[in-house]
């Protein structure tokens, strides 16, 4: 069988995930894929992740690698390293501490090899271990699509959400050829910037209507964004920034007029916006002159008066900009008084 099937890639990035991270290797050995290869990336953990690792590893059949990173570089870093040593004809990546059904590579890479596409996704699961219950996600509102430019479009349109790689299959090749890589640099936020560049890239990209990973939701743990957020809400210049790489590579890549202008009248100037906002929920007004200044520079203030194009859509979206650039203070004042 092995002999029959292309060979897919699991790379599972983890960073001190001994308490979680067996169960997740369970989830993958039992595939009914047989033609798979685990590749587990370790950052510098301070706890036993590679060795209960290897114990489950090494008692399954499956071809498996652990690569220990000698400087810690967070989860882009960890999957990079990862696709580097991947053989495969596709590639999975899987979080240390969720889970998986059986048929979830099977559906993956049938589907890619039946469109022969670049990527594939599908849904999700959450669940919710306190609650022991599970909440679905088939991420896109409507199906189907036919196109590459179309999957682009409804991202664009807000018809699909795209903020994690683990329900996707990508074609090694055409990562390679496109040199599609994590950005090392962003350690939040990192696959709002990828997904988007594959999207645009892709020549043939393909939707799975099922929900074959499963999005575990601990009771003791928060997700990293949602600390991340509440503690420093400066890293959310990391999601203004990931999308605004993101964006100059759609509207270099993409044939779509809707899509490109879209990205450069709309999302890009609401993000700004936003990082505005929080700003000012934070009172951090010293940030928020430094934010407020950028918007005068050539680039970008042409991308925010670009709005404009959507000013019967979204009006608030271009009127909320000329009161910030124009009078800064004056919102920053009035937002305060209504925060």
């Amino acid at each position: 069988m092995k002999n029959n099937f292309p060979l897919v890639s699991i790379v599972i990035p983890t960073y001190n995930g001994s308490k979680r991270i067996a169960k997740t290797l369970e989830a993958i050995i039992n595939q009914d894929y047989e033609n798979i290869e685990i590749i587990l990336v370790d950052d510098v953990s301070t706890d036993d992740t590679v060795k209960v690792s290897r114990k489950v590893l090494e008692k399954s059949k499956r071809k498996f690698l652990i690569i220990q990173r000698t400087t810690n570089g967070r989860q882009s870093a960890s999957r990079n390293t990862g696709l580097k040593a991947a053989n495969g004809k596709y590639v999975i990546f899987v979080d240390h501490d969720d889970l998986v059904e059986t048929n979830y590579v099977s559906l993956l890479c049938n589907e890619a090899e039946k469109k022969n596409a670049d990527l594939v996704f599908c849904g999700f699961k959450h669940y919710y271990v306190d609650e022991n219950r599970y909440e679905y996600n088939y991420v896109l509102k409507k199906y189907p699509i036919s196109s590459s430019s179309g999957y682009l479009k409804a991202w664009a349109k807000n018809e699909i959400t795209f903020n994690c790689v683990w329900f996707f299959i990508f074609n090694r090749s055409f990562l390679e050829d496109k040199k599609l890589r994590f950005n090392e640099k962003c350690y939040i936020c990192e696959d709002l910037e990828f997904i988007p560049k594959a999207l645009a890239l892709s020549s043939c990209t393909s939707y799975v209507k099922a929900t074959p990973y499963i999005y575990v939701h601990h009771s003791e743990q928060q997700s990293i964004t949602d600390i991340v957020h509440r503690k420093n809400y400066k890293v959310y210049r990391q999601e203004v920034l990931a999308m605004w790489r993101a964006g100059r590579c759609v509207l270099k890549n993409s044939k779509d007029r809707y899509v490109k202008n879209f990205v450069l009248c709309f999302c890009i100037t609401q993000r700004i916006l936003r990082f505005c906002r929080l700003c000012i929920e934070a009172n951090d007004h010293d940030y928020y002159d430094r934010i407020t200044k950028t918007l005068h520079h050539k680039k970008i203030r042409r991308v925010m008066f670009s709005s404009l194009h959507f000013i019967f859509s979204e009006p608030e979206i271009f009127f909320k900009f000329l009161i910030i650039y124009y009078f800064p203070n004056f919102y920053y004042k009035v937002r305060s008084k209504n925060k």
